[in-house]
């Protein structure tokens, strides 16, 4: 019964390491020209964060189609505060030129990286947006058949 309970619980511990991630907000603002993506949970004083990738996705109920994708270089991420669209960080490279945004259009902007403290472990984070009004705006949920 012993090894079965030490079986048991090695399982559980390798499950729940494997399973360890973060979740790091993605917020967009500025112009629809030039967005800019940060990262944190507080807007006005984003967080500096390991990023190993940032995409952006036009996105519809039926598709969706990446407008602009930055990657750090190698296998390594690069510390930022925030990505500037169209514009790749020091260390990144663009899949492509970014697309022209357009208002009243859902993007979703996602990033990917790793946390440094307390434990190294992967994070990602992204959101629906919508240019609005002069500004971006969490995009309302999709409803079926619309």
């Amino acid at each position: 019964m012993r090894r079965r309970g030490r079986l048991s619980f090695v399982l559980l511990l390798t499950a729940s390491v494997a399973a360890c991630s973060a979740m790091i907000p993605v917020r967009i603002s500025g112009s629809l020209e030039q967005p800019t993506a940060t990262f944190g949970v507080d807007p006005v004083r984003p967080e500096r964060v390991w990023v190993s990738s940032l995409a952006v996705h036009e996105t519809s109920n039926a598709m969706m189609r990446p407008v602009w994708t930055v990657s750090a270089r190698g296998r390594d991420c690069r510390k930022l505060t925030q990505v500037v669209y169209g514009q790749a960080p020091k260390g990144f490279v663009a899949d492509g030129p970014a697309q022209a945004l357009k208002p009243g259009v859902r993007y979703l902007v996602v990033g990917h990286g790793r946390t440094s403290w307390p434990a190294v472990v992967p994070w990602n984070g992204g959101e629906d947006f919508i240019f609005e009004d002069g500004q971006w705006r969490p995009a309302p949920p999709f409803i079926a058949g619309r």
